[in-house]
């Protein structure tokens, strides 16, 4: 999310006050310590025009051995 807003010229304050949400959160958003949801990540993707997949790192979770 982070080279997203960067391409929009936008820091975290302006993004948090365009979606109704603290900077606080976004920092965590960003740091993978929150995950965001799909709702919260449409919204997102609309305003930094982007796709939602781009806003996802996508982990590879393995269960035990089967």
């Amino acid at each position: 999310m982070l080279e997203r807003l960067e391409e929009n010229n936008m820091n975290q304050s302006e993004f948090a006050r365009h979606m109704g949400v603290s900077r606080q959160f976004v920092g965590k958003l960003i740091s993978g310590e929150r995950n965001m949801s799909l709702e919260f990540a449409l919204n997102a993707a609309h305003i930094l025009k982007c796709r939602v997949t781009d806003l996802y790192v996508l982990k590879v979770v393995r269960k035990g051995k089967e």
